[in-house]
């Protein structure tokens, strides 16, 4: 299931300063979708009010000017997560090399998350830490769901929730009931949403495996599960 969440002012602004630092590369979809192919090309400016865009691989060369106060569907890759958002062209220049459009920046950029692996639900509550960047304590959650590149855990709804953002990057810890070893790992937040219980709010992480011990407390976090799966855990979860 492809589930799209909206960002804040700040995460869009993040997430448009790292686009442009990596010049990702954008799918542009004008709209009426029968007036014009898809174009590609690479964000390498975002103000406050414009983005700027430089086309490659045209495969049209019909006149850019037809696109000005065009709406236009865009979306992108980065950092493994898909991005969307809708905006309207400014301007279009096919007389540089490469052709460039001026397209306003967008009020809401929304990101999508497609889970890659089932989640397993716990049959008995498994406290999990959360190490927050800015935070002198960590918050303490309950695990939801757990699979092989990341959890589900449920947070207070009160002012801890305020603390999580998507992007943002988490210390994990837990114990499995079952297992003496206690998981130390690295994640980030990619996605937030409501919980069935009104006092608390779901919060999905994904794991990172950012140098060898990180990727060493993957595969034993692995082997954990695939070896106690059935005691532990039943199909199904709530994020």
């Amino acid at each position: 299931m492809l589930v799209a969440l909206d960002l804040t002012p700040r995460q869009a602004a993040r997430v448009l300063n790292q686009a442009v630092r990596g010049r990702t590369k954008l799918e542009l979809e004008p709209r009426p979708e029968a007036a014009r192919a898809l174009l590609w090309g690479t964000l390498v400016g975002s103000e406050p009010e414009v983005l700027r865009v430089d086309l490659h691989d045209r495969e049209h060369e019909t006149p850019l000017a037809g696109l000005i106060g065009a709406m236009c569907d865009v979306r992108t890759c980065l950092a493994g997560q898909l991005y969307l958002f809708s905006t309207f062209v400014l301007d279009a220049n096919d007389g540089t090399v490469p052709h460039r459009l001026t397209l306003a920046a967008p009020e809401t950029i929304q990101v999508a998350n497609r889970r890659r692996h089932t989640r397993l639900t716990p049959l008995e509550p498994v406290p999990v830490r959360l190490g927050v960047g800015g935070t002198l304590k960590p918050v303490l959650a309950e695990l939801a769901n757990i699979g092989p590149r990341g959890l589900g855990c449920r947070v207070s709804a009160g002012d801890d929730a305020g603390l999580f953002y998507i992007g943002d990057p988490v210390a994990v810890e837990f114990a499995l009931p079952w297992n003496s070893d206690l998981f130390a790992l690295s994640a980030v937040i990619c996605n937030k949403g409501p919980s069935s219980e009104p006092t608390h709010v779901l919060v999905g992480l994904e794991f990172s495996a950012s140098d060898a011990a990180a990727r060493a407390a993957l595969e034993r976090l692995r082997a954990a599960l695939l070896s106690e799966t059935a005691r532990l855990c039943e199909p199904g979860g709530e994020l």
